[in-house]
């Protein structure tokens, strides 16, 4: 009969260290925490207050977005019954109120619209110049557009066109950068850079079907341009 073998000491010995060591390194856990207590205390409550800040935050946030998006609709009829003054001085407070919301942008747009109608061009520039000179979101586009409009009020046609051509080389939506090209090309005419104008009007009948109206426009445009250079 096989003979049962019998762990040696050493091997029970090898088994044992890593339970002896899981103690010793509790044990110091231990004894580091009932010396630290008030630390750990401290800590407990920071967390505490942290998490609380957190959570105050977000409802914060949530109700200043819920009125935000209340005051804009409010502001959206009086620009309906044509009110442009209350809803001009509306705006105005509404951006510095509820800056940094999801609602400024939009704001921002209004009010630039509105300072356009009323010819104040300084006005509608810096309104809608954070968020239209370097335009990247739908909406953006939309103040960049009425920002070359600012400045094209405002005699500033080199920036007008800077303006444009940003919209142009960054656009997705063919009709927008179309306007934009068309504009800075009516831009560079009016200064008589005739080549550059003709260069842009190329660029916008790129894409467009040969039976397109726009192109046949583009087309005779650069012809009339061609005819005044020659």
């Amino acid at each position: 009969m096989a003979k049962r073998r019998v762990p040696s000491s050493r091997a029970r010995q090898q088994n044992t260290e890593p339970d002896d060591a899981f103690l010793a390194r509790l044990l110091h856990v231990g004894k580091w925490a009932e010396s630290n207590q008030q630390i750990l205390t401290v800590l407990g409550v920071v967390v505490a207050l942290a998490l609380a800040g957190l959570v105050y935050y977000r409802n914060y946030r949530k109700g200043l977005i819920d009125q935000a998006s209340q005051q804009l609709e409010t502001i959206y009829q009086s620009v309906q019954i044509q009110d442009l003054e209350g809803a001009r001085d509306q705006l105005a407070t509404f951006i510095e109120r509820f800056g940094g919301t999801p609602y400024e942008a939009e704001a921002r747009l209004v009010l630039g619209d509105i300072y356009l109608r009323q010819k104040s061009p300084e006005q509608a520039e810096a309104v809608l110049r954070p968020i239209g000179e370097s335009p990247k979101k739908p909406i953006d586009f939309q103040a960049a557009a009425l920002l070359g409009a600012a400045y094209e009020q405002d005699n500033k046609a080199q920036q007008a066109e800077q303006v444009y051509l940003a919209i142009a080389d960054r656009g997705d939506l063919d009709f927008e950068v179309r306007n934009a090209l068309e504009a800075a090309a009516r831009l560079r005419e009016a200064r008589g850079d005739r080549e550059g104008a003709i260069a842009l009007y190329q660029r916008a009948m790129e894409g467009l079907d040969e039976d397109a109206p726009e192109r046949g426009a583009y087309q005779m445009r650069i012809e009339e341009l061609q005819s005044e250079n020659a």
